[in-house]
């Protein structure tokens, strides 16, 4: 059974933890809600941190993207990438509860894991343009699933931007895009099945407080990151999701 929410110290803690979560997101790029989705599951219930923290990450990605960063230019680029996370999206939301997610974490964190050991051993495939056509489609389509259905995009997407070689502020943007489009498709899913009530709303609400205040040490943080220690954290990161997925589905 799902605990309730209430203003009690295991709230104060979620909030604790958005607030770290929104920091590593400042800085990286992404992070949030492979942060803050576990650790708040055991405070508050799966279900519960799933649906509550989707609408907290909507606002964090707004502040990211308010940031820019981006060139318009680099929209067809992606445009193909980003139709597939709301496509996968819709659909990981639809099958909530009905979804193996058990078996499809198991397959994103190897996936995870591949990429950036790739990338560590700086032995990353260079992909083409062409290649891109399809790379981003099909890593949208699987991230949004797996976000759909249980709020973590990052690994597949941040691996396969990372691998474009993108510059510092680019890679943020681009990633933010991707899963703001996904949180908001997301959110917006779970709301249509009726997941939210004005009691979770307001909760959500009070997490931007924390978001905001995480947000800002983050970009002072990145904006004083050298740009290869940036490469090797975000791939760190990812490295460590990639394993977490595993471990949690194996244990």
């Amino acid at each position: 059974m799902e605990p309730d929410l209430a203003l009690n110290p295991a709230f104060a803690v979620v909030l604790l933890v958005i607030a770290f979560a929104s920091a590593v997101k400042g800085a990286l790029g992404f992070g949030f809600p492979l942060i803050a989705v576990p650790i708040s599951a055991n405070l508050i219930g799966a279900r519960t941190a799933v649906v509550l923290i989707a609408v907290s990450v909507v606002f964090s990605n707004f502040l990211v993207l308010l940031r820019g960063g981006g060139r318009l230019e680099d929209g067809r680029r992606f445009s193909g990438l980003l139709a597939g996370v709301v496509i996968g999206t819709v659909i990981g939301a639809l099958l909530l509860n009905r979804l193996d997610t058990d078996t499809l974490a198991l397959i994103v964190g190897i996936t995870a894991l591949l990429f950036a050991a790739l990338g560590l051993l700086d032995v990353t495939p260079e992909i083409s343009a062409q290649a891109q056509a399809y790379t981003g489609p099909t890593v949208g389509l699987a991230s949004g699933v797996m976000g759909g259905a249980t709020g973590i995009f990052a690994p597949l997407i941040a691996a396969y931007l990372h691998s474009l070689r993108l510059q510092k502020r680019a890679f943020v943007f681009w990633l933010t895009v991707a899963f703001f489009v996904g949180a908001v498709a997301q959110t917006l899913s779970y709301y249509r099945l009726g997941l939210y009530t004005s009691t979770l709303l307001w909760y959500a609400v009070a997490t931007f407080i924390p978001i905001i205040v995480g947000t800002l040490v983050g970009f002072w943080l990145q904006d004083r990151l050298p740009t290869e220690t940036f490469r090797r954290l975000v791939l760190l990161l990812v490295l460590a999701s990639g394993l977490n997925l595993i471990i949690r589905q194996l244990l």
